[in-house]
């Protein structure tokens, strides 16, 4: 399950990577449908990285607990 939102995380920080070059190198986003591109990019990568760093997270506090419960 872990790989499964390594990978998405990996997708969305492609996403925002691509959504900041449009943003920052082109001048794709003077019109709409550059602006909703650009913002479906940089919209879309931001949810698909924030699971990751939550599951990472709650296996380190697993983690921590188990190593508390046995010494």
């Amino acid at each position: 399950m872990q790989r499964i939102f390594f990978y998405l995380h990996l997708l969305g920080l492609s996403l925002i990577s691509v959504g900041i070059y449009l943003l920052q190198f082109t001048i794709y986003t003077t019109d709409i449908k550059g602006m909703v591109i650009t913002s479906c990019a940089l919209g879309l990568g931001a949810v698909m990285i924030s699971p990751y760093p939550v599951i990472k997270f709650i296996e380190w506090s697993d983690r921590q607990a188990n190593n508390s419960k046995n010494p």
